[in-house]
């Protein structure tokens, strides 16, 4: 099966490639069953399209784009402030 591509569901980036659920569903290690079931609840974080018949969508570009907002690299985290412990009776 041809990958679609995103100028012909009408998407304004050309070159834009869709993933199917199979493959978005061993991207993150998830079963296809429970990305079909948060599209159908309407929860999954990502727009997907119909690609014909039950077939469906995401633009790989959405997919990295909510990844990136996720993700926290090492380092960019704040560190918890420490707190300075007073003995009892030091003067």
């Amino acid at each position: 099966m041809k990958a679609l591509q995103g100028k012909e569901l009408g998407l304004t980036v050309e070159k834009e490639r869709l993933l199917t659920v199979k493959e978005v569903s061993g991207f993150l290690r998830v079963s296809e069953r429970w990305i079909h079931k948060q599209m159908e609840k309407r929860t999954f974080p990502i727009r997907w399209y119909p690609i014909g018949g039950r077939n469906k969508g995401v633009s790989q570009s959405e997919l990295d784009d909510w990844l990136r907002k996720i993700v926290v690299e090492a380092g960019t985290a704040p560190l918890p402030k420490a707190v300075k412990k007073v003995k009892e009776g030091a003067k």
